[in-house]
């Protein structure tokens, strides 16, 4: 059986929900939720490919719900459309400051609404296939036992592989969004590190063949590790991050 992209339609009026679901049930797997909580829940047990999500609930409103989705690593991509009969500017906006991806007004256009639909799923699919393969480029990595991770210009941590958690003590998510120094750099080396990355960072100073430096692990031991760092630039050249791949020399 061909696999049917799946919508949570998310509404504390059941006649909207319905409406909304008729409008798309021939197409996909339509899921239905009736307030911020339950969308909450369904979205983790049914694994839905695209929200469309009522601004004006009782217990937890849209934008609640949009903000705990898109702060979430697992559900940051998850697209989500605020469905709203609000039209005032500073309520797009704010749920734009949330993450929404879209917005439909009430009521809803069924040609609207079936549209935004497919776009979104389409660029979805795209992100998909992206992240399929940058995670099948990872297992390499994992299988090769190098320890891998991606930092931003902020020196931010926005990825680990397997063997980066594993070897250095941490969860899957944990260490996402933290500073790499703070955590991964000893105390003695931070301020040269971070003086080194600015330069590379900025543009100023080339990337080495490769380093030489500890690595701490969550309890606070050093693994001596051989580096091998790559610029990641943006479509138009911009150096965006790091990707850090290193190889342990400590089982050498």
């Amino acid at each position: 059986m061909q696999y049917r992209d799946k919508v949570l339609i998310v509404d504390d009026e059941k006649a909207i929900v319905e409406l909304m679901g008729l409008y798309l049930k021939s197409d996909y797997e339509v899921i239905s939720a009736y307030s911020g909580k339950e969308a909450l829940s369904k979205v983790k047990t049914e694994k839905p490919d695209i929200i469309l999500l009522d601004v004006m609930m009782p217990d937890m409103n849209g934008y609640e719900v949009c903000r705990v989705l898109k702060t979430s690593v697992e559900t940051q991509f998850l697209p989500v459309v605020m469905v709203t009969a609000l039209s005032g500017k500073d309520d797009r906006i704010k749920g734009i400051e949330v993450g929404a991806d879209e917005f439909l007004g009430k009521p809803v256009n069924r040609l609207e609404l079936v549209t935004r639909v497919r776009s979104l799923l389409r660029i979805k699919h795209l992100q998909d296939k992206v992240l399929a393969e940058r995670n099948e480029a990872m297992n390499y990595l994992d299988i090769a036992g190098f320890i891998l991770f991606v930092i931003d210009r902020d020196m931010k941590i926005n990825l680990m592989n397997n063997k980066a958690n594993s070897v250095l003590g941490y969860s899957e998510f944990e260490l996402i969004g933290h500073d790499f120094l703070n955590y991964l750099v000893p105390v003695y080396s931070r301020e040269r590190t971070r003086h080194e990355f600015e330069r590379v960072l900025s543009g100023e100073q080339e990337l080495p063949e490769f380093t030489e430096h500890a690595v701490l692990t969550k309890e606070d031991n050093e693994i001596p590790v051989r580096w091998y760092d790559v610029i990641l630039r943006d479509d138009e050249g911009n150096i965006n991050g790091m990707l850090c791949s290193g190889e342990d020399l400590s089982k050498l």
